[in-house]
């Protein structure tokens, strides 16, 4: 046989490559349940200024009762107090969509896509600013390029028991570290399973479930320490970090939509027959009662 019409033979007649109508996204950190755990102090912002104020107030039993003799004066308790200055500062980044090319992505890319990325690259910013205060603590635990251990969770937990830091604790690792630390349970005779049924099913692949008494989660934008040889993750209690966000709203601008903190603007830019996308919100995280959180800086 000769002349048959194959594929091959009409490749003029042929696209080269088609688009499938599913789109894979790339690998990056999406989970953003670290910011609902209740260790996480959010201060709310009440005024005209770049710096949120939470008040440090020693009642609640700070101070205790002391002997008191009968038919002296009871004398003066010195009230103690502190403060944790929260600086928030804005954050933004922007899409340029062209008109063809929008056009060209059938419907992959437009206002819908954007809109779903601004509510997971905020929360991940946050969660970022969050990770990159945990190395701040004084109370540090871990030895310099040596392999995280149960024990060194345990010290830091016993450290916050010891500094009188109450309420859910929360632990936040690499996923480095979070690796050397199952390999550690192996290595124990412990099976490291997941303590929440179904967390990842559901999406939360940075929880890894509550061990101790401590919710593990990871995160890849915990920070190096020791010029890179490192990873410095943390634990911490109630009042060990406190963030602040703001809502700028939209000022009945059609074009800002506001998801929660987050806002996307829509700049229509018709002489270069393009669409700019605009995501911005107003964020700040600081460490604020030293004590209530601890420092885990183990290899990398």
């Amino acid at each position: 046989m000769a002349n048959e019409i194959t594929p091959t033979s009409i490749a003029d007649l042929l696209q080269s490559e088609t688009v499938a109508a599913e789109v894979m996204y790339l690998l990056a950190d999406r989970d953003m349940s670290i910011l609902n755990h209740p260790a996480l102090f959010q201060a709310t912002w009440n005024g005209p200024s770049d710096v949120v104020r939470v008040p440090h107030l020693g009642l609640g039993g700070y101070d205790l009762l002391l002997a008191h003799t009968p038919g002296a004066e009871v004398a003066n308790t010195a009230l103690t107090d502190g403060k944790t200055d929260v600086t928030v500062a804005p954050v933004a980044k922007r899409y340029n969509l062209s008109d063809f090319a929008k056009y060209l992505s059938m419907g992959k890319l437009g206002a819908a896509a954007f809109a779903q990325d601004v509510v997971i690259s905020y929360a991940q910013t946050l969660i970022s600013k969050l990770a990159n205060v945990g190395d701040d603590f004084t109370t540090v635990v871990g030895t310099t390029t040596v392999d995280i251990t149960w024990d060194n969770i345990l010290e830091a937990k016993g450290a916050l028991a010891v500094a009188k830091a109450a309420g859910p604790l929360l632990c936040v690792l690499h996923p480095q570290q979070w690796n050397d630390l199952e390999r550690a349970a192996l290595s124990l005779g412990v099976l490291p399973a997941e303590s929440m049924g179904g967390a990842i099913m559901q999406g939360l692949g940075g929880y890894k479930g509550r061990y101790m008494g401590i919710d593990m989660f990871t995160s890849s934008y915990v920070p190096t320490a020791n010029a890179g040889a490192d990873r410095a993750g943390f634990m911490c209690a109630t009042g060990g970090m406190a963030w602040a966000d703001l809502d700028l709203g939209n000022d009945g601008d059609p074009n800002i939509v506001s998801f929660g903190r987050a806002r996307l603007e829509r700049v229509r830019q018709g002489q270069f027959l393009s669409t700019s996308y605009v995501q911005s919100g107003v964020m700040g995280v600081a460490k604020a009662i030293d004590a209530a959180g601890v420092s885990i800086i183990t290899d990398a």
